[in-house]
């Protein structure tokens, strides 16, 4: 399984996922269960100050791997995540671009 590219000198933003289902009945009770067992982990990640290499390589990445998982390193653990949704990139400069990704973790494979 390959690994997400780039190093981690950019803005991470992590956040839980946990849904909930619920049911109102007739006599007004409602019933709450978690969709899953436990919550998944939302990754937002900002780069800033890109060089065109660094964003081609993030942009061949993203192709390579827009449905497949891949592992993502982070505080000295690996997750196995996919990416949520496309990749947005702006230059701002000549030679210089920002990028945003999302991910999310993938369940139903191993490392």
């Amino acid at each position: 399984m390959d690994t997400f590219p780039l190093t981690p000198d950019f803005e991470i933003s992590k956040e839980y996922v946990d849904p909930a289902i619920g049911v109102t009945f007739e006599n007004g009770v409602e019933q709450i269960r978690p969709r899953w067992s436990r919550p998944k982990l939302l990754f937002r990640i900002s780069f800033s100050g890109m060089s065109k290499t660094e964003k081609l390589t993030l942009e061949s990445f993203y192709i390579l791997h827009r449905y497949t998982p891949f592992i993502f390193r982070y505080e000295d653990f690996n997750y196995i995540v996919r990416f949520n949704k496309p990749i947005e990139i702006k230059q701002t400069a000549p030679e210089l671009f920002n990028a945003t990704a999302e991910l999310i973790e993938f369940w139903g494979v191993s490392l």
